[in-house]
């Protein structure tokens, strides 16, 4: 099938934090179907609907476009109803299925769709203790472990950092069966996560490892709101390959939006340099000025204009006074006026 971008308006996905912690796996496609369907519930339902679209609707919700295949929907369907969700709660195991009962309507072309009801304190009438996000903000997100990540780190997101166990973390982003190597899951769920949700979501993250030995045993996520990236704080940075990973897969993405190409041995070089600025602290103040940059008018390199404010910045350390006077918003007008930004800067 071809695909195209989802556009979705303004609905809210709702789930109690235990839904948000279970553990069930999902394709990418059978996720949209459940998160849509809760973007459906209104806050003072007392009891589940039957929810109805038409086939056309149903198919363009998944990202698909053409004409409707009803053998392709109805496998897809009949799949999901056979997904398990495993909840934890008061010493009890749960398991239940997402959707009890799905009817097609070839007549008039639509499908209904209905939640087990067992989902009911789950969902509904939630007053404490759950997870909103809008849907636009995974609808666009090609991995479902991108989804289930993007969930769990919202839950936390007030706290700004949470540590979870890679064992609980694997079974509830589903990865129980697959990538049993660190190194595949790292790459191919945290990496691919990170990547994603910084491209098309409200928030962005950074993770390191928390080691037991040479085995990785958790792994840590600080959460960060984009609309307030500029005003965040590092925690104590205690791993540093894992945050420059994560830093720099950040910036490659803000710099090729900008049509420009972000190599490692800079970021490495700015990561020098900012180290005898801030310490500890260095990744997120990279990211900021990174940040900022991009809101000043006629910077004609800006990969070479951020080399240049942290080599001011070490000077003004070295010389014994304050690097604060060395910023995006002093630095802008001199740099720019004098054109003092040679492309040799970049890498030097």
């Amino acid at each position: 099938m071809e695909h195209h971008e989802v556009r979705v308006n303004n609905n809210v996905v709702t789930k109690s934090n235990i839904l948000i912690d279970a553990n069930y796996k999902l394709t990418i496609t059978e996720q949209k179907i459940v998160l849509y369907l809760v973007s459906k519930i209104r806050k003072d339902d007392d009891d589940f609907k039957t929810y109805t679209l038409s086939i056309k609707q149903f198919y363009e919700l998944l990202g698909y476009k053409g004409n409707p295949k009803y053998s392709e929907m109805k496998k897809i369907t009949k799949n999901l109803i056979g997904k398990v969700v495993e909840i934890r709660e008061e010493k009890k195991l749960k398991q239940m299925s997402w959707l009890s009962y799905v009817e097609y309507n070839e007549s008039d072309g639509s499908v209904n769709l209905s939640f087990d009801p067992r989902l009911k304190p789950y969902l509904l009438q939630l007053k404490r203790e759950f997870t909103s996000y809008k849907l636009k903000n995974v609808m666009e997100l090609k991995s479902g472990y991108s989804i289930r990540i993007y969930e769990i780190l919202k839950k936390w997101q007030s706290l700004k950092e949470v540590e979870i166990p890679l064992k609980e973390l694997r079974e509830m982003v589903g990865a129980t069966d697959k990538y049993q190597e660190y190194h595949n899951f790292k790459k191919r769920v945290l990496t691919t996560s990170l990547k994603e949700i910084e491209e098309k979501t409200d928030i962005s993250f950074f993770y390191h490892e928390i080691k037991k030995g040479k085995r990785v045993a958790a792994i840590h996520f600080t959460i960060h709101s984009k609309n307030n990236i500029i005003a965040q704080e590092a925690d104590v940075i205690t791993q540093k390959d894992d945050w420059f990973e994560s830093l720099y897969v950040q910036l490659c993405v803000l710099y090729e939006k900008h049509n420009y190409k972000l190599t490692k041995d800079v970021v490495e070089r700015w990561v020098g340099l900012a180290n005898k600025v801030w310490g500890k602290n260095k990744y997120i103040e990279i990211n900021k000025l990174a940040q900022q940059s991009f809101k000043i008018d006629n910077i004609k390199h800006h990969i070479a204009f951020i080399t240049h404010i942290l080599k001011e910045k070490v000077k003004c350390i070295e010389n014994g006074t304050s690097h604060h006077q060395v910023s995006v918003e002093t630095a802008d007008k001199k740099v720019i006026r004098k054109e003092i930004i040679p492309s040799w800067l970049e890498v030097d």
